[in-house]
Protein backbone atom coordinates (compact mmCIF):
# COMPACT_ATOMS: atom_id res chain seq x y z
CA UNK A 1 0.00 0.00 0.00
CA UNK A 2 1.20 3.54 -1.11
CA UNK A 3 1.78 5.78 1.97
CA UNK A 4 -0.26 9.81 1.94
CA UNK A 5 2.99 11.46 1.08
CA UNK A 6 4.28 9.20 -1.77
CA UNK A 7 1.00 8.80 -3.50
CA UNK A 8 0.64 12.80 -3.44
CA UNK A 9 4.52 12.72 -4.61
CA UNK A 10 3.64 10.59 -7.27
CA UNK A 11 0.94 12.89 -8.09
CA UNK A 12 2.59 16.00 -8.27
CA UNK A 13 5.16 14.35 -10.83
CA UNK A 14 2.32 13.35 -13.29
CA UNK A 15 0.81 17.03 -13.10
CA UNK A 16 4.43 18.67 -13.49
CA UNK A 17 5.04 16.20 -16.93
CA UNK A 18 1.15 16.92 -18.32
CA UNK A 19 2.05 20.78 -17.81
CA UNK A 20 1.73 22.30 -21.35
CA UNK A 21 4.81 24.27 -22.90
CA UNK A 22 4.45 27.95 -22.92
CA UNK A 23 6.19 30.36 -25.56
CA UNK A 24 8.70 31.28 -23.57
CA UNK A 25 9.45 27.39 -22.83
CA UNK A 26 9.67 26.66 -26.75
CA UNK A 27 11.47 29.65 -27.52
CA UNK A 28 13.98 28.40 -25.57
CA UNK A 29 14.04 25.05 -26.72
CA UNK A 30 14.35 26.49 -29.77
CA UNK A 31 17.26 28.37 -29.17
CA UNK A 32 19.32 25.17 -27.84
CA UNK A 33 17.92 23.36 -30.60
CA UNK A 34 19.44 26.22 -33.01
CA UNK A 35 22.98 26.74 -30.83
CA UNK A 36 24.15 22.75 -31.36
CA UNK A 37 26.56 21.59 -33.75
CA UNK A 38 27.25 18.49 -35.34
CA UNK A 39 31.03 16.99 -36.16
CA UNK A 40 30.99 14.12 -38.88
CA UNK A 41 33.75 11.47 -38.18
CA UNK A 42 34.60 10.36 -41.94
CA UNK A 43 37.04 7.36 -39.96
CA UNK A 44 36.66 5.53 -36.48
CA UNK A 45 39.80 3.63 -35.92
CA UNK A 46 39.26 -0.51 -35.86
CA UNK A 47 38.04 -1.91 -32.88
CA UNK A 48 37.13 1.79 -30.98
CA UNK A 49 33.49 1.45 -29.37
CA UNK A 50 31.23 4.86 -28.83
CA UNK A 51 31.67 5.98 -25.51
CA UNK A 52 35.63 5.82 -25.86
CA UNK A 53 35.05 8.48 -29.22
CA UNK A 54 32.38 10.31 -26.17
CA UNK A 55 35.67 10.08 -23.97
CA UNK A 56 38.26 11.47 -26.28
CA UNK A 57 35.85 14.46 -27.47
CA UNK A 58 34.28 15.08 -24.09
CA UNK A 59 37.85 16.83 -23.15
CA UNK A 60 37.09 19.69 -26.02
CA UNK A 61 33.36 20.61 -25.07
CA UNK A 62 29.66 19.27 -23.71
CA UNK A 63 29.06 16.51 -25.94
CA UNK A 64 25.03 15.68 -26.37
CA UNK A 65 24.33 13.02 -29.03
CA UNK A 66 26.23 10.22 -30.55
CA UNK A 67 26.04 8.03 -33.75
CA UNK A 68 28.20 5.71 -34.98
CA UNK A 69 27.79 3.61 -37.71
CA UNK A 70 28.44 -0.09 -37.89
CA UNK A 71 30.36 -1.81 -40.49
CA UNK A 72 28.80 -3.88 -43.19
CA UNK A 73 27.93 -7.23 -41.75
CA UNK A 74 28.88 -9.29 -44.79
CA UNK A 75 32.50 -7.92 -44.18
CA UNK A 76 32.37 -8.70 -40.51
CA UNK A 77 31.28 -12.17 -41.42
CA UNK A 78 34.35 -12.66 -44.00
CA UNK A 79 36.76 -11.37 -41.09
CA UNK A 80 35.40 -13.76 -38.92
CA UNK A 81 36.10 -17.11 -41.12
CA UNK A 82 39.34 -15.49 -42.27
CA UNK A 83 39.93 -16.07 -38.52
CA UNK A 84 40.41 -11.92 -37.60
CA UNK A 85 38.74 -9.92 -34.88
CA UNK A 86 35.64 -11.01 -34.02
CA UNK A 87 34.51 -7.93 -32.34
CA UNK A 88 31.87 -5.23 -33.77
CA UNK A 89 33.84 -2.39 -35.89
CA UNK A 90 32.25 1.28 -36.49
CA UNK A 91 33.06 2.57 -39.84
CA UNK A 92 31.86 6.40 -39.74
CA UNK A 93 30.40 8.69 -36.73
CA UNK A 94 28.21 11.41 -36.01
CA UNK A 95 28.93 13.89 -32.65
CA UNK A 96 26.23 16.71 -31.54
CA UNK A 97 28.02 19.34 -29.31
CA UNK A 98 25.88 21.72 -27.38
CA UNK A 99 27.34 24.98 -28.84
CA UNK A 100 28.01 25.05 -32.55
CA UNK A 101 31.35 27.61 -32.07
CA UNK A 102 32.84 24.93 -30.15
CA UNK A 103 32.36 22.09 -32.51
CA UNK A 104 33.54 24.43 -35.08
CA UNK A 105 36.56 24.98 -33.26
CA UNK A 106 36.91 21.43 -32.37
CA UNK A 107 36.79 20.08 -35.93
CA UNK A 108 39.31 23.05 -37.15
CA UNK A 109 42.07 21.88 -33.91
CA UNK A 110 41.68 18.35 -34.25
CA UNK A 111 41.66 17.52 -37.80
CA UNK A 112 44.85 15.66 -39.00
CA UNK A 113 46.07 15.44 -35.76
CA UNK A 114 46.86 12.83 -34.00
CA UNK A 115 44.24 10.83 -31.27
CA UNK A 116 46.60 11.07 -28.69
CA UNK A 117 46.34 9.37 -25.50
CA UNK A 118 48.46 7.02 -23.86
CA UNK A 119 51.12 5.49 -25.23
CA UNK A 120 50.23 2.41 -24.82
CA UNK A 121 46.56 2.82 -26.40
CA UNK A 122 46.00 1.12 -29.17
CA UNK A 123 44.58 4.49 -31.28
CA UNK A 124 47.77 6.70 -29.88
CA UNK A 125 49.14 6.82 -33.40
CA UNK A 126 45.81 6.86 -35.26
CA UNK A 127 44.96 10.50 -36.93
CA UNK A 128 41.56 12.72 -36.61
CA UNK A 129 39.18 12.89 -39.11
CA UNK A 130 37.09 15.41 -38.94
CA UNK A 131 34.46 18.15 -40.49
CA UNK A 132 31.89 20.64 -38.63
CA UNK A 133 28.57 20.52 -40.61
CA UNK A 134 27.22 23.68 -40.90
CA UNK A 135 23.48 24.23 -41.02
CA UNK A 136 22.93 20.28 -40.32
CA UNK A 137 20.61 19.19 -37.21
CA UNK A 138 20.39 15.96 -35.81
CA UNK A 139 16.92 15.70 -37.19
CA UNK A 140 18.68 15.61 -40.65
CA UNK A 141 20.34 12.61 -39.67
CA UNK A 142 17.74 10.74 -38.17
CA UNK A 143 16.12 11.25 -41.56
CA UNK A 144 18.91 10.45 -43.47
CA UNK A 145 19.04 6.79 -41.52
CA UNK A 146 15.34 6.21 -41.83
CA UNK A 147 15.59 6.52 -45.96
CA UNK A 148 19.03 4.31 -45.32
CA UNK A 149 16.87 1.78 -43.66
CA UNK A 150 14.04 1.92 -45.83
CA UNK A 151 16.13 1.42 -48.52
CA UNK A 152 17.65 -1.16 -47.57
CA UNK A 153 14.38 -3.24 -46.10
CA UNK A 154 12.82 -2.48 -50.12
CA UNK A 155 16.63 -4.27 -51.53
CA UNK A 156 16.20 -7.30 -48.62
CA UNK A 157 12.52 -7.96 -50.35
CA UNK A 158 13.36 -7.75 -53.32
CA UNK A 159 16.42 -10.09 -52.96
CA UNK A 160 13.34 -12.14 -51.03
CA UNK A 161 11.19 -12.19 -54.06
CA UNK A 162 13.35 -13.09 -56.52
CA UNK A 163 14.71 -16.02 -54.53
CA UNK A 164 11.58 -17.06 -54.27
CA UNK A 165 10.94 -16.82 -57.92
CA UNK A 166 14.07 -18.79 -58.31
CA UNK A 167 12.85 -21.36 -55.85
CA UNK A 168 9.26 -22.02 -57.40
CA UNK A 169 11.19 -21.79 -61.22
CA UNK A 170 13.60 -24.60 -59.77
CA UNK A 171 10.81 -26.91 -58.48
CA UNK A 172 8.64 -26.69 -61.38
CA UNK A 173 11.35 -28.27 -63.59
CA UNK A 174 11.73 -30.62 -61.59
CA UNK A 175 8.25 -31.70 -61.84
CA UNK A 176 8.23 -31.29 -65.21
CA UNK A 177 11.40 -33.78 -65.32
CA UNK A 178 10.02 -36.35 -63.30
CA UNK A 179 6.57 -36.16 -65.02
CA UNK A 180 8.83 -36.58 -68.58
CA UNK A 181 10.74 -39.38 -67.20
CA UNK A 182 7.53 -41.31 -65.88
CA UNK A 183 6.28 -40.91 -69.41
CA UNK A 184 8.98 -42.62 -70.58
CA UNK A 185 8.86 -45.34 -68.23
CA UNK A 186 5.41 -46.00 -69.61
CA UNK A 187 6.27 -45.93 -72.90
CA UNK A 188 8.74 -48.49 -72.29
CA UNK A 189 6.97 -50.75 -70.06
CA UNK A 190 4.42 -50.51 -73.39
CA UNK A 191 6.83 -51.42 -75.68
CA UNK A 192 7.92 -54.62 -73.32
CA UNK A 193 4.67 -55.91 -73.44
CA UNK A 194 3.71 -55.34 -77.37
CA UNK A 195 7.43 -57.00 -78.05
CA UNK A 196 5.98 -59.89 -75.72
CA UNK A 197 2.93 -60.52 -77.61
CA UNK A 198 4.00 -60.41 -80.81
CA UNK A 199 7.20 -62.97 -79.94
CA UNK A 200 3.96 -65.19 -78.23
CA UNK A 201 1.84 -64.59 -81.72
CA UNK A 202 5.05 -65.65 -84.15
CA UNK A 203 5.36 -68.79 -82.27
CA UNK A 204 1.73 -69.74 -82.40
CA UNK A 205 2.13 -69.26 -86.76
CA UNK A 206 2.93 -71.85 -89.06
CA UNK A 207 6.03 -71.79 -91.20
CA UNK A 208 6.35 -68.64 -93.49
CA UNK A 209 6.48 -69.80 -97.41
CA UNK A 210 8.49 -69.70 -100.00
CA UNK A 211 9.24 -66.89 -102.56
CA UNK A 212 6.98 -68.38 -105.42
CA UNK A 213 4.44 -68.83 -102.88
CA UNK A 214 4.37 -65.00 -101.26
CA UNK A 215 4.54 -63.92 -105.30
CA UNK A 216 1.26 -65.73 -106.00
CA UNK A 217 -0.12 -64.42 -102.84
CA UNK A 218 0.32 -61.09 -103.56
CA UNK A 219 -0.84 -61.39 -107.06
CA UNK A 220 -3.96 -62.83 -105.68
CA UNK A 221 -4.40 -59.76 -103.58
CA UNK A 222 -3.99 -57.43 -106.11
CA UNK A 223 -6.45 -58.56 -108.58
CA UNK A 224 -9.63 -57.79 -106.82
CA UNK A 225 -8.02 -54.51 -105.90
CA UNK A 226 -8.08 -53.69 -109.54
CA UNK A 227 -11.14 -55.74 -110.54
CA UNK A 228 -12.83 -53.41 -108.28
CA UNK A 229 -11.10 -50.28 -108.70
CA UNK A 230 -13.89 -47.65 -107.86
CA UNK A 231 -14.38 -44.99 -110.78
CA UNK A 232 -14.00 -41.83 -109.48
CA UNK A 233 -15.12 -39.29 -112.79
CA UNK A 234 -16.22 -40.30 -116.08
CA UNK A 235 -16.17 -38.19 -118.85
CA UNK A 236 -18.96 -37.80 -121.68
CA UNK A 237 -17.63 -38.01 -125.63
CA UNK A 238 -19.65 -36.98 -128.82
CA UNK A 239 -19.22 -39.85 -131.86
CA UNK A 240 -17.32 -39.49 -134.82
CA UNK A 241 -18.89 -38.28 -138.15
CA UNK A 242 -18.71 -39.51 -141.51
CA UNK A 243 -17.51 -37.09 -144.01
CA UNK A 244 -20.15 -36.56 -146.89
CA UNK A 245 -17.98 -35.45 -149.94
CA UNK A 246 -16.39 -39.14 -149.08
CA UNK A 247 -19.37 -40.74 -149.39
CA UNK A 248 -21.04 -39.24 -152.63
CA UNK A 249 -17.28 -40.13 -154.10
CA UNK A 250 -17.54 -43.13 -153.45
CA UNK A 251 -21.45 -43.81 -154.72
CA UNK A 252 -20.67 -42.34 -157.79
CA UNK A 253 -18.90 -43.82 -160.80
CA UNK A 254 -17.96 -43.25 -164.26
CA UNK A 255 -19.75 -45.03 -167.38
CA UNK A 256 -16.53 -46.55 -168.63
CA UNK A 257 -15.79 -48.34 -165.22
CA UNK A 258 -19.16 -49.85 -165.47
CA UNK A 259 -18.83 -51.01 -168.79
CA UNK A 260 -15.82 -52.55 -168.22
CA UNK A 261 -17.20 -54.19 -165.44
CA UNK A 262 -20.14 -55.06 -167.10
CA UNK A 263 -17.80 -56.58 -169.54
CA UNK A 264 -19.92 -54.57 -172.94
CA UNK A 265 -16.25 -53.31 -174.39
Amino acid sequence: MVAEPERDQVAATVDKAEEPLDNKKLQKLQKQYERKGIIYVSRIPPHMKPQKLRHLLEQYGSIGRLYCAPEDPALRRQRKQKGGNTGKNFTEGWVEFDDKAVAKQVAAMLNGNQMGGKRRSAYHYDLWSLKYLPKFKWDHLTEEIAYQNAVREQKLAAEISAAKRERDFYMGQVDKAKGIEAMKERKRKREDVSKGAAGQQDATQPPAAGAGEKLSMQKAAAEPIDRHRKVLRTYGQKKAKADSAAENAATTLSSDFLALVGGKQ
